[in-house]
């Protein structure tokens, strides 16, 4: 056992030193595929990754870290709100922001060790979350003694699905334009990959007008926000935008530079 804990710093070190370390960020585009291709647009954020270089199989081999985010949809509209003992409904403007993340941890495997052009491909998992925020102004002068206000003015709707995924990219040298070495300098990065996961809930950007009430033969469900009606102080509910429910499927398109340290 006591050779074994002495041994584990020297490993340590020897990973450390004969690593190599890679940092990047650039744009990301999520489009949703399938069902969830009929009901939401694609997420346009940008993304951040922290790599390292594996020092076996010529170090063609890189794990790393990588998060993004994006806004597949913003939106503002004007609802009706009116409770059973509410003579005058109220109209308010409501915002949608409706935004799309993930974390994945990622192997790539570069097919060539050099070059100008560095062909990889890639094995992801990780998670993804769908998430829609819902804010109210209100203002005083718009509020009277018989109408029925929100309790919070904004409230977050997210879900989270397990995920995982496939793809290729390339690496393009910026740096180096003679021998198009790879262990150092500025790539640019292009990637394109498929991801998988679990059924998740999330906000139909497309049906936010009213009435936001699901019809017949509809599977959807309602996202809801508590209000007060200010004259009797009756606390009770309203719909504000419908939740769909489909197989988290997506294409990740990514561009960026990727920065070698050393």
């Amino acid at each position: 056992m006591k050779k074994i804990i002495l041994l584990l710093p020297a490993v340590c070190s020897f990973l450390f030193l004969h690593a190599q370390w890679d940092l990047g960020f650039g744009y990301s585009n999520q489009t949703p595929l399938g069902e969830m291709a009929e009901n939401i647009n694609a997420a346009h954020g940008f993304h951040l990754q922290a790599g390292y270089r594996l020092p076996f199989a010529r170090k063609q081999f890189v794990a790393s870290f990588e998060t993004g985010k994006g806004i597949y949809g913003a939106k503002k509209v004007t609802q009706t709100f009116q409770s059973e003992d509410v003579q005058t409904p109220t109209e308010m403007p409501v915002h949608y922001i409706n935004f799309a993340a993930y974390s994945n941890l990622n192997l790539r495997y570069e097919i060539l060790r050099q070059g100008k052009i560095i062909p990889y491909v890639q094995l992801s998992g990780g998670v993804n979350s769908l998430g829609t925020k819902v804010r109210i102004n209100i203002h005083e002068d718009q509020v009277g003694g018989d109408d029925c206000v929100p309790l919070e003015d904004e409230v977050t709707f997210r879900k989270r699905s397990m995920t995982w995924g496939y793809g290729g990219g390339l690496l393009i040298n910026l740096a180096n334009k003679r021998c198009g070495n790879n262990d150092n300098g500025t790539m640019l990065n292009i990637s394109v990959n498929r991801i998988h996961g679990n059924r998740i809930d999330y906000v139909n950007v497309k049906e936010l007008q009213q009435p936001v009430t699901p019809q017949e033969n509809d599977d959807s469900k309602t996202l809801t926000m508590q209000f007060v009606n200010l004259n009797t102080n009756n606390i009770h509910n309203h719909t504000v935008a419908r939740v769909y429910n489909s197989p988290l499927q997506q294409l990740q398109i990514k561009v960026g530079l990727l920065f070698k340290l050393f």
